[in-house]
């Protein structure tokens, strides 16, 4: 046993499930008395399973005689103990989901299989809680677990910003969060619509949701909808607890193109993003719309599918004509239960300010709401500026990218160029990704849009490219560089699209029965969207100076 400053180890060799050490009567004393987080795990069959008791020796006698156990604990063939003088119950629960969620970051790349169950923990706040994180848990994951092969990555840091791990259903719930699960389990058969904002928790919510009906009543047949850039994430994030043929995430047209072709029911469908559901729509994408007809929308097809339904939706993301308008969500979501997620965990703020003050001003700047209370200091703050300059809004990105090596910073913006750089274009066969033309070209500076839209942020060329917003919505980012573009303008005090100018070729409404404002509401959630993304720092470069006007006097600069 290796002694540190902060914690001690003791590794258990089983056999059988009994434990063959010869062992010191100081670490019988620990194994019978002291508060410890452990980690059986079997390296060879990649099956872990992480825990926390007051009594160890108590609790693994318990573990063997369990009914129907995931894993038969006799399979397990060490365990890690670790125990400290700073450990109480707080504590050891705290390093205990630590510990799960980096592994669930990591699980694409270890192959492990986490045999926990999901317990519903909810943010522990404890007097030590910081020196947990920095004094045991950052140096038991890069020192013990690294050496002994249970951690394939030892940085921190980087496993910090993986979709994995934002996204684990391990995460401690807020007790907002936790509340709507609980309500969603007392009825499983209603229908819930969870209106929730940027940067609250849905996704969050989400994951942990399914995976506690999924453990309550392993005969409930749970549908997951999520978008389509996230539906390989999710599903990863499942496959590491074990739990990938029971739960698996598809697209809104997946599941019911599924459902339809074998006939299958639901007992609760659960829609992350459900902002993004689709309506018919004769000028959208054959394959997005290909199980709609005439008249048809997804929220009554997935209603004929199950009798439960939770649809965790933002009324302000909704972004192309085929996506289901709010108003038409409030129609048919009328006799379903609302339940109302309002915090913000993307960003962050200080005393004087939070971040809802921040989306309740970008709401309010866009003319998407006229709700004024909020605090305009946010405004003016080292969080949020305005650049001058194209230029300037892509050296603030790079600038904090070279800073802050450690950090996802993008330059994202509204779709207000055509994308000729797209490889499939007939023109561009047989280029070389250096080859393709330009979509932006301001300032001297020369960009391309997003080549790709899955993962698009963990792609190495992305840095040097543009995201829109199919690319970058679900998606957090550090710092944030956006370019609201001129597909939008001021007329008469009101901010209206430039039609134009706005080049998503499936995002604008047919010729017939188009309407302004229709696109101009599209245009406007694209920029809430984007300027949503940044945890730590946003600057916006508005091309249309009428906007940059009326957006700075409507939040106080």
């Amino acid at each position: 046993m290796e002694k540190l400053s902060s914690y001690r180890v003791i590794n258990l060799i089983f056999k059988n499930g009994e434990i063959s050490n010869k062992l010191e009567k100081i670490h019988i004393n620990v194994l019978e008395n002291n508060p410890v987080t452990y980690i059986y795990y079997n390296l060879k069959k990649k099956k872990i399973y992480v825990g926390e008791t007051n009594g160890f020796r108590r609790r693994h006698y318990e573990h063997l005689i369990e009914t129907n156990p995931k894993v038969d604990y006799r399979e397990y063939k060490n365990c890690l103990v670790i125990y400290s003088s700073l450990f109480d119950k707080s504590s050891i629960l705290d390093l205990e989901s630590l510990i799960l969620n980096y592994m669930v970051a990591e699980s694409d790349m270890t192959k492990f299989v986490l045999a926990n169950g999901n317990n519903g923990q909810t943010e522990l706040v404890y007097k030590n809680k910081e020196e947990i994180l920095t004094e045991v848990f950052y140096k038991l994951w890069s020192n013990e677990l690294h050496t002994l092969g249970l951690v394939d990555n030892p940085n921190i840091e980087e496993l910090r910003e993986s979709l994995l791990f934002k996204y684990s259903p391990f995460k401690q719930l807020s007790s907002k969060q936790k509340t709507i699960v609980e309500e969603i389990e007392k009825d499983v058969t209603k229908k819930y619509l969870v209106e929730a904002p940027a940067g609250s928790g849905k996704s969050v919510l989400f994951t942990n949701l399914a995976f506690s009906l999924a453990e309550k009543d392993p005969a409930l047949k749970i549908g997951l909808i999520t978008t389509g850039n996230l539906t390989r994430q999710f599903n990863l994030i499942f496959k590491s607890i074990g739990l990938n043929e029971k739960l698996t995430v598809k697209t809104g047209s997946q599941l019911i193109m599924d459902a339809k072709s074998n006939g299958k029911k639901y007992d609760i469908i659960i829609v992350d993003e459900a902002h993004k559901l689709k309506k018919y729509y004769r000028k959208g994408h054959p394959n997005a719309r290909k199980h709609l007809n005439e008249g048809d929308e997804e929220i009554t097809l997935l209603e004929d599918l199950t009798n439960g339904l939770v649809l965790l939706y933002d009324p302000y993301q909704g972004i192309k004509p085929q996506n289901i308008r709010p108003s038409e969500i409030r129609k048919l979501t009328n006799d379903y239960q609302n339940l109302l997620l309002m915090q913000q965990f993307r960003i962050g703020g200080n005393g004087d300010f939070s971040g809802e003050d921040f989306l309740k001003g970008i709401l309010y700047g866009l003319q998407l709401s006229e709700d004024k209370d909020f605090n305009s200091k946010v405004f003016e703050e080292d969080y949020f500026k305005i650049a001058g300059t194209f230029k300037e809004v892509i050296d603030y990105v790079d600038d904090y990218s070279h800073a802050y090596p450690k950090t996802t910073n993008r330059v994202i913006a509204g779709y207000c160029r055509e994308w000729v750089s797209n490889s499939g274009k007939k023109e561009n066969k047989g280029k070389t990704m250096k080859e393709l033309p330009y979509d932006w070209n301001v300032d001297g500076v020369q960009k391309r849009w997003n080549s790709t839209y899955e993962d698009w942020v963990k792609k190495a060329n992305s840095e040097k490219e543009i995201g829109s917003i199919h690319a970058i919505q679900g998606y957090d980012l550090n710092y944030s560089g956006v370019i609201v573009g001129n597909d939008i303008t001021v007329k008469d005090g009101k901010i209206v699209a430039v039609p134009e100018n706005y080049k998503d070729i499936g995002g604008t409404p047919v010729k017939e029965g188009f309407n302004l404002s229709e696109l101009t509401e599209y245009i406007l959630n694209i920029y809430y969207v984007l300027l949503s993304r940044g945890i730590d720092g946003c600057t916006v470069y508005f091309e249309d100076k009428n906007i940059e006007k009326l957006f700075k006097e409507r939040v106080g600069l």
